[in-house]
């Protein structure tokens, strides 16, 4: 897989996107016509948290090999 700029924007962007995972949440909690249990919410919150936790790692992962092939360089280096 080639890893370029446009891959680290799409990363970066990726972890913008958690504000609809929050969006749907605050629908299930305020507006749906079933209220969610506590078990379905706390579970909806882990997968949250789980879905950013890789999105992160994915966005670290395409940053060190920017780094690392030179595409992005250290200037202290």
């Amino acid at each position: 897989m080639t890893t370029d700029r446009f891959e680290l924007e799409e990363r970066i962007s990726s972890i913008l996107n958690i504000d609809n995972d929050i969006d749907d949440l605050i629908f299930l909690i305020g507006d749906s016509k079933e209220r969610p249990t506590e078990d379905q919410l706390l579970n909806s919150l882990i997968g949250i948290k789980s879905s950013l936790d890789i999105k992160y790692k994915r966005l670290w992962h395409t940053f060190e090999q920017l780094v690392n092939d030179g595409t992005i360089k250290n200037p202290t280096t």
